[in-house]
């Protein structure tokens, strides 16, 4: 078994590289410019949990990687982790 399934391999280096070419260069995370990495969203586990193509294009958003961003210094897709992002809300209480 690939030590990183779903991230290894002819499939994954092209859809990968159609990505960097398709996709704006802004990071889905923190919305500055200079990304490095290909992120899935939902998370990796889940769309082998429910059956789903990692490599499938819907899935793939650009990110920083482990080179951070070089505006915020942020590594996002370390950041993220596993984790379902969710906006953020715009006020700590309903008012």
């Amino acid at each position: 078994m690939p030590r990183s399934k779903g991230r290894t391999g002819r499939r994954w280096r092209r859809a990968r590289a159609q990505l960097f070419a398709e996709a704006p260069d802004l990071c889905w995370l923190c919305g500055h410019a200079g990304t490095t990495d290909a992120d899935h969203e939902p998370a990796l586990k889940t769309l082998e949990r429910l059956g789903l193509d990692p490599c499938d294009l819907r899935y793939l958003r650009r990110a920083h990687g482990v080179t951070g961003c070089p505006t915020c210094g942020r590594k996002c897709n370390q950041s993220k982790g596993t984790k379902t992002m969710l906006p953020a809300s715009p006020t700590s209480r309903a008012w």
